[in-house]
């Protein structure tokens, strides 16, 4: 079974900006029976990899995030959200027992590159999709590449993943297709019901690391 934690990326001693304090009013409301795992700079470099404390020593909090929420979703369980996402419903239709799910990203300027979304995706304790994108960070030299991509070629070597927005059950991954994705209204798709979150882009792993929009 997935537990029923949430975990949260925030690095910098700033505090949360009230536009991410408003994003995580609506994680409580929706979800009182979640506890929330907040992964700070000392969490961070207890995990004993090189990428994050380098990531973390240039102040690249979002790169950072990009390892820290695939170890944690790996070794613990449960959901990962960033920091200024925006609770439409809860989620209880997508949970899985095993395995991973996220959903299909779009990324207009990247020629077609396909891509799957980092900033909320679930997964159980063990999952190996979340151990072996984890394990590239733990296996490469800092560079600054969004997870996204890196998902998608894992997802494509291990996991027989097709650059298609589809629904994909894959053994150990299950994909959405984008439409119902936390990016949708970044993509400028419409929203609909079956969306349970929005990404406001507003600084999701401390600090001023994201854009400043409101959406």
């Amino acid at each position: 079974m997935t537990p029923k934690i949430i975990h949260l990326c925030w690095f910098s001693d700033d505090p949360y900006p009230v536009e991410i304090q408003a994003c995580l009013k609506t994680w409580r409301h929706l979800l009182p029976d979640y506890k929330i795992r907040l992964w700070d700079a000392d969490a961070a470099r207890s995990i004993g990899c090189p990428f994050i404390d380098e990531a973390l020593r240039c102040h690249r909090w979002a790169y950072a995030a990009d390892a820290v929420r695939f170890y944690a979703v790996w070794k613990e369980g449960g959901v990962y959200m960033d920091s200024d996402i925006f609770l439409r419903r809860r989620f209880d239709d997508i949970i899985v027992d095993e395995g991973c799910v996220t959903f299909n990203e779009f990324f207009p300027d990247h020629d077609g590159h396909s891509a799957l979304q980092a900033a909320f995706f679930i997964g159980s304790k063990g999952n190996e999709f979340c151990k072996r994108v984890f394990d590239h960070y733990n296996t490469s030299d800092y560079e600054e590449v969004i997870s996204p991509y890196i998902m998608a070629d894992v997802a494509e070597k291990y996991f027989g993943y097709r650059n298609e927005d589809t629904e994909q059950h894959l053994d150990g991954l299950r994909s959405i297709p984008r439409d119902f994705s936390p990016r949708a209204s970044v993509s400028r798709l419409p929203p609909t019901p079956t969306v349970c979150t929005v990404s406001t882009a507003a600084g999701a792993s401390g600090g001023s690391a994201g854009a400043s929009n409101w959406l």
